[in-house]
């Protein structure tokens, strides 16, 4: 059983926007739910984020009013021939995977609007892979198609927190205890996995079933995909025919493979009426590298049975997810350049005129850079963004994750979008990188969204603990948002709790006494977070209250006054709070106003009534 959680989503700036907004958006962590009044908006997410099932929940809370669609079909199909189209809410689900292997991404980006247009530009949600999202280019052409006019909203689909994945496990077989399971997770530095819907599924699946823990996310691929072999149709295993989990693997692969080279939706089993989205099996049967008869009809029907392809019509068969296919298809290519394949072939079947990776086979690229050494130098170089999202980076060398890092460094100007991805650059930041590390955030930082990317990987990559004095450094910083990163990294990778404490008190003085910058009270939420109420006590706290600047409607000033104050007071603590509040009620009344928080005095009244 599985249990599909609400999920939330974040409104993106412009991608050009500066590092400080695009760190406080406008609307954080509101539910996907609120924004069913927009006209149009796009959703990003990573692989296995949970796009297409957000996309059907909406879908069919709406009912009649909408209608979902894969934008391969949306592209493929006429509009004349699909009446349910018209006058519906569509959601067009997977943009980037539309954008086939083109020099120009744009040309099926601009289809779609096409359609759009001739539909009499309806509402409309289209969904994408955040680093297959062209930011701005994308944002102001399609909102040339959008009804009325009207703005085009940009959404990131949120990570699943700590919460969200325990409801998930507690409804998964074989769990027994979620909390002890997210326990393990992080001490094994795996915690990243269970904020994307897609790898919490995979690593609860190998845990139940082995009993032992990967030590990687390719591993943990690895595994969930070696059990999906295994279990084959109800009837493949009535009738006695265990399947050879290694050939399965191998011709899964290889027709993973060809699907994502050639741009197919899938593979059909009826030689008499292939056409160009569903091949017959027939035309993967040969293998230059490999002996031909492993490969034959009989090994790639038994692969089409297996868990690792779902039925699309009766004889038509596609992966179950993108991104198990990406792996698989990427594990084959991998074995035959190990076999002897030149990898120069292989990359340039996967780059575009440019020599870089083309947007529909990124996610095949970075697992073949995790899965193949051979390669792996030369795809850091042609797409490092990709390289850190969509594969692994676990097994690099310490020379290959400098390369990375300095590759990223060079394509700084395109980590604005993708700095958040925390889950994805855990594995990047190890210990012996320290110098490098020290490198990239030595002041001036002329390079904001590079610099931002090494804080947030600090701040969730394994701790270093060398290393929080500098972070520390960093927060006196005059600048917008370098103190606020380098504290959460600073807290993240300092062991003693009593230092961290004594830290934070200090930075609440600096910040009293105008010794410390804080441009959007980032610094000042974070500690008072941290510290209340066990360092600072209720009757303390109101004290911090004008010191607050809130020039966005978001991050850690504006989730304390809100959200933490009340959730961690006790009763005893409620009641002090309104005691001092009323107190010094003539010089709060003016900050509650300032802050449009007349509603928190009513919140904690309403509170202390209810306990």
């Amino acid at each position: 059983m599985s249990r599909i959680v609400p999920r939330t989503c974040t409104e993106l700036p412009a991608a050009n926007a500066s590092a400080d907004a695009s760190r406080s958006p406008a609307n954080a962590g509101q539910p996907l739910e609120s924004f069913r009044s927009i006209p149009a908006y796009v959703l990003l997410g990573d692989p296995g984020a949970g796009k297409t099932t957000a996309f059907r929940c909406e879908c069919a809370a709406l009912g009649d009013a909408a209608c979902y669609v894969t934008a391969r079909d949306f592209l493929t199909f006429a509009p004349d021939d699909h009446p349910e189209w018209r006058g519906k809410t569509l959601f067009i689900d997977g943009l980037d995977e539309s954008r086939a292997g083109t020099p120009d991404k744009r040309t099926p980006f601009d289809h779609i609007r096409g359609r759009l247009d001739k539909l009499g530009r309806p509402r409309f949600r289209l969904s994408c892979r955040t680093a297959d999202w062209l930011g701005t280019n994308d944002r102001q052409h399609l909102a040339s198609v959008t009804p009325q006019g009207s703005e085009v909203t940009v959404l990131r689909l949120d990570p699943l927190t700590a919460a969200d994945a325990k409801t998930v496990l507690a409804a998964r077989p074989g769990i027994t205890d979620p909390d002890t399971f997210i326990g393990e997770a992080g001490a094994r530095g795996l915690d990243g996995l269970l904020s994307n819907p897609q790898s919490l599924d995979l690593l609860a699946k190998v845990v139940a079933q082995n009993g032992t823990w990967p030590q990687s996310r390719r591993q943990t691929f690895e595994r969930a995909c070696r059990q999906l072999a295994a279990e084959h149709n109800q009837e493949h295993r009535a009738a006695g025919q265990p399947p050879d989990v290694g050939a399965a693997l191998d011709a899964a692969g290889r027709l993973c493979a060809m699907l994502l080279i050639t741009g197919g939706a899938g593979f059909t089993t009826d030689p008499d009426h292939p056409d160009g989205d569903y091949p017959d099996l027939g035309q993967c049967a040969s293998d230059p590298c490999a002996p031909h008869d492993r490969y034959n009809r009989t090994a790639l029907l038994q692969a089409l049975s297996t868990k690792l392809f779902e039925a699309r019509t009766e004889r038509r068969f596609i992966p179950i997810h993108r991104h198990l296919a990406e792996f698989l298809g990427a594990r084959h290519l991998a074995r035959l350049i190990d076999a002897g394949l030149p990898a120069r072939r292989v990359l340039a079947l996967i780059s575009g005129e440019d020599g870089g990776v083309v947007t529909q086979l990124r996610g095949l690229a970075a697992w073949l850079a995790a899965l193949c050494k051979v390669a792996r130098r030369d795809l850091i170089e042609r797409d490092p963004i990709g390289v850190v999202l969509y594969g692994d980076v676990h097994d690099f060398t310490t020379d290959e994750k400098r390369a990375l890092l300095e590759a990223l460094r060079r394509e700084a100007a395109g980590l604005g979008e993708v700095a958040w991805a925390a889950p994805a650059v855990i594995s990047l930041i190890t210990p012996d990188l320290e110098p490098v590390l020290r490198d990239a955030l030595k002041p001036p930082l002329d390079e904001p969204f590079f610099a931002s990317f090494v804080l947030l990987a600090l701040t969730h990559g394994t701790p270093i603990p060398e290393f929080a004095g500098f972070l520390l450094e960093l927060v006196y910083q005059r600048h917008r948002w370098v103190p606020s990163w380098a504290l959460d990294a600073f807290l993240h990778n300092c062991p003693d709790q009593d230092r961290r404490d004594r830290t934070l008190e200090h930075i609440l003085a600096d910040l009293n006494d105008g010794g410390l910058s804080d441009w959007n009270s980032e610094l000042l939420g974070t500690a008072l977070t941290a510290l209340y109420p066990r360092r600072v006590t209720a009757s303390e706290i109101w004290q911090y209250l004008p010191a607050t600047n809130l020039r966005y409607r978001s991050g850690p000033g504006d989730r304390f006054w809100r959200h933490h104050l009340i959730e961690r007071s006790s009763d005893a603590d409620i009641e002090a709070l309104l005691d001092a509040l009323v107190t010094r009620r003539n010089d709060l009344q003016h900050a509650l106003k300032r802050l449009g928080m007349e509603d928190v005095p009513l919140m904690l009244l309403a509170c202390g009534v209810e306990r």
